[in-house]
């Protein structure tokens, strides 16, 4: 996020000045305020681009930075002492995040497939006669969401109410091969009760042709089942917004009355169905792996650990090696230091345990107690089958077309990729957001390189970071290679500021000029989005050492920059190196628009589709198997 003071900007103040009333006016009537001054003079704070302009704000995310706030009115933590120098503050340090952001899952409400006015006379065939009857009586019935009901409602009115599934009051072929494949919903990680017509004990329970109006209740069933299989297969069977605060996507789903539409009337229903499901080859090799452990192909469940004495940092107790075992088999990696005893609770695998422990959802204490026991002993077995079912589904919330070229970056493993005609073409190490400040999973379109940017500071950083330091030392700012701007539009020296005049409200902006110790590094990449994120440079390359790298405040930073820009932009390391060395900020547009695609998997493939698997470090996984419970009990 820059400042900018643009050239005949003085000129402009005095109007600007004079619009102050006007704009406490419009705050208190409702409307929507002009820029204040300070704004205007930089051109504003997360809302503009490299250039100046408006940022197209194309995500719609839970509120975005603007002065300070956020859109929903949350106001910004005050900053902890003993920070880092401010040439190494996270751009967007000081502004506050959502916590963990989990949400515990409340599924959509269902409405009754029954008590309908469809209008029209009641037809006089039997079976489209008993479909009528079914429909417009009150009798308890499947239940599905409103749209999926106003879509069924729809299709069987233009039909008449003929049967979709029945032939002369049996299940057709057609609905056989439907139920068949309902019945084998497993295969997809999806739930096969969730797609049982209500009328029906199992999928190979016996039908009920002798009864007309039985058989007229399960072809509308079988409709509503469907049609839920649709829904599910084409964009994921939990609106991510439903899980967490960070999630901002709009799943792929199918449109209900298209999709019934095609069911109704195709004969190959089944083939249709099957359609929906992602084809992203991520999606294929998740498949295959969770066959391979439901039939057992799979490392055998490990043995349960026994409970014992709390275990703390530096002790030693014989269920360590197993504690370690089992958090690697998790994604929670910590190896033995050389030379000591594997038996002792070292600092790695304490740290780890804290890793588990806030993925779970208790107390992080880094010891090993009976609830950490429960809980590593409840992930055991199948806790890979749960991160799969998991990332199946979150693969059922990308886009069906990522693009022929596009960036991938996998929050999880810490990893950007540059994927081009499905391989990849260039990898690198990135820090994402901490777990308290998450980088949000979103799909945007990279628009701009710029070269040596410069930083302006944010007004809540201003007031709760620095302010408390330029009252101890006025000139703080200058040391550290910051300019200073008065209300006119001129630089001034900080040390020239009576800052112990200001509270929350500092009417002078700061800005961190281009250079080395500049907080955005070098370079950063913009895809304009409603959650002010982007990827840059940063001057701590040593955390990219780390194995964790959830260090930032939402920005994603880069640890091969230089490398990056020369992909995206299709230049030769000199090009690039040669835009860095002119020490002034350049902003070069991209000739083509270039997908960037911000997610969260825990479990991927490698380059020879075997399944990687990756620390939950914002505790995603156990809210995502909680919904699959939640929906199930919602649907009876």
């Amino acid at each position: 996020m820059q400042m900018f003071v643009r050239p005949g900007i003085v000129a402009a103040v005095s109007a600007l000045l004079l619009a102050a009333p006007a704009q406490a006016d419009a705050a208190n009537s409702g409307r929507k305020p002009r820029p204040g001054l300070i704004e205007s003079l930089f051109g504003g704070f997360g809302n503009q681009d490299a250039g100046g302009q408006p940022a197209r704000r194309r995500s719609s995310g839970f509120g975005s930075f603007k002065d300070g706030l956020f859109s929903d009115g949350r106001k910004p933590r005050q900053g902890a002492p003993g920070r880092a120098a401010i040439a190494d503050t996270d751009p967007q340090d000081g502004i506050p995040g959502l916590g963990m952001g989990n949400l515990t899952y409340v599924p959509p409400k269902l409405v009754p497939l029954s008590g309908l006015a469809p209008g029209g006379a009641r037809p006089a065939a039997p079976d489209a006669a008993a479909i009528y009857d079914q429909l417009v009586s009150g009798n308890p019935a499947v239940r599905v969401l409103p749209a999926a009901r106003d879509a069924l409602a729809a299709q069987y009115a233009a039909r008449s109410f003929r049967p979709i599934w029945l032939e002369g009051g049996r299940l057709s072929e057609r609905g056989k091969d439907v139920l068949k494949l309902l019945a084998r919903a497993g295969d997809e990680g999806l739930e096969p009760q969730s797609y049982l017509p209500t009328g029906l004990a199992g999928f190979d329970a016996p039908l009920p042709e002798a009864d007309p109006a039985a058989m007229a209740r399960l072809d509308i069933d079988l409709s509503a089942a469907a049609l839920r299989y649709a829904h599910d297969a084409s964009g994921g069977q939990f609106d991510p917004a439903r899980l967490s605060r960070y999630n901002d996507l709009q799943p792929p789903w199918v449109a209900p009355d298209k999709a019934i539409n095609v069911i109704a009337n195709t004969p190959f229903p089944v083939q249709y169905l099957q359609s929906l499901h992602p084809t992203h080859p991520a999606y294929a090799a998740m498949k295959k792996a969770l066959a391979e452990f439901r039939a057992g192909q799979a490392a055998p469940p490990q043995a349960k650990i026994a409970d014992g004495a709390i275990v703390k940092k530096g002790e030693a107790d014989e269920r360590i090696p197993s504690v370690r075992a089992r958090l690697s088999a998790l994604g929670f990696t910590a190896e033995v230091p050389g030379g000591a005893d594997p038996e002792t609770l070292d600092a790695g695998t304490s740290a780890q345990l804290r890793l588990f422990q806030q993925q779970a959802g208790i107390k992080v204490t880094g010891a090993l107690g009976p609830q950490t026991v429960a809980a590593l002993n409840g992930s055991g077995g199948d806790g890979s089958i749960g991160k799969l079912l998991g990332n199946m589904e979150r693969i059922r919330w990308l886009p069906r077309d990522l693009g022929r070229r596009y960036v991938f970056v996998n929050q999880a493993a810490f990893e950007a990729t540059v994927m081009k005609d499905g391989q990849p073409e260039w990898q690198t190490r990135v820090i994402v957001g901490k777990p308290d400040t998450q980088t949000a999973v979103f799909n945007d379109e990279m628009e701009m390189v710029v070269f040596n940017p410069s930083w302006g500071v944010p007004p809540s950083i201003i007031a709760h970071e620095y302010l408390p330091k330029l009252r101890r030392d006025p000139a703080y700012l200058d040391k550290q290679g910051f300019k200073v701007v008065n209300q006119q539009g001129k630089v001034v020296p900080s040390r020239s500021v009576s800052w112990g005049s200001y509270g929350s409200k500092v009417p002078y902006g700061i800005q961190q000029p281009p250079g080395a110790k500049n907080a955005l590094g070098e370079i950063k990449f913009l895809f304009p989005n409603s959650h002010d994120i982007y990827m840059h440079d940063t001057p701590s390359r040593d955390l990219f050492e780390k194995d964790v790298r959830a260090f930032s405040h939402g920005c994603v930073r880069v640890q091969n920059p230089r490398e990056f820009a020369a992909v995206v932009l299709g230049w030769t390391p000199e090009e690039v190196a040669a835009k860095v060395e002119r020490k002034a900020s350049e902003t070069v547009r991209l000739k083509q628009k270039l997908p960037v695609h911000i997610v969260y998997f825990t479990a991927w493939p490698d380059k020879q589709g075997n399944i990687v698997y990756f620390n939950d470090i914002y505790g995603r996984d156990n809210p995502l198997e909680n919904a699959r419970t939640a929906r199930l009990l919602a649907q009876r």
